[in-house]
């Protein structure tokens, strides 16, 4: 089973968190080594968090960030628990996500995810 992405470097991923569901193309971000990050206005409103992860950014800024439970699917793999992040101007899938799979990055043009 794999699952192709011709929008590289993204994937579409759905979310399940807070009971709403999600469905978002998502930056695959070798460099994050958590799940999941989606900006706060997407998921925050009003509602509490889990709690709070400290993060260094790739500026080297500290922050710590409101994280929630929550599920992914990526296509038509078994859905998994992961921590989504509310933080950053954009969905980004981290090594957290990533490394449950063979990533493929083909030239530049598209990704393959496969298990």
């Amino acid at each position: 089973m794999s699952l192709t992405s011709s929008r590289f470097p993204y994937i579409q991923v759905i979310l399940r968190v807070l009971n709403n569901i999600f469905k978002v193309e998502a930056l695959i971000d070798t460099g994050f080594d958590g799940d999941v990050t989606v900006p706060p206005e997407m998921i925050l409103n009003g509602k509490s968090p889990r709690g709070y992860l400290p993060w260094t950014l790739a500026s080297g800024t500290k922050v710590n960030a409101p994280y929630f439970l929550g599920k992914i699917k990526i296509g038509k793999f078994k859905p998994f628990n992961v921590l989504i992040t509310a933080l950053g101007d954009e969905p980004l899938v981290g090594r957290g996500v990533t490394d449950k799979f063979k990533v493929i990055f083909d030239h530049g043009r598209k990704v393959v995810i496969e298990l």
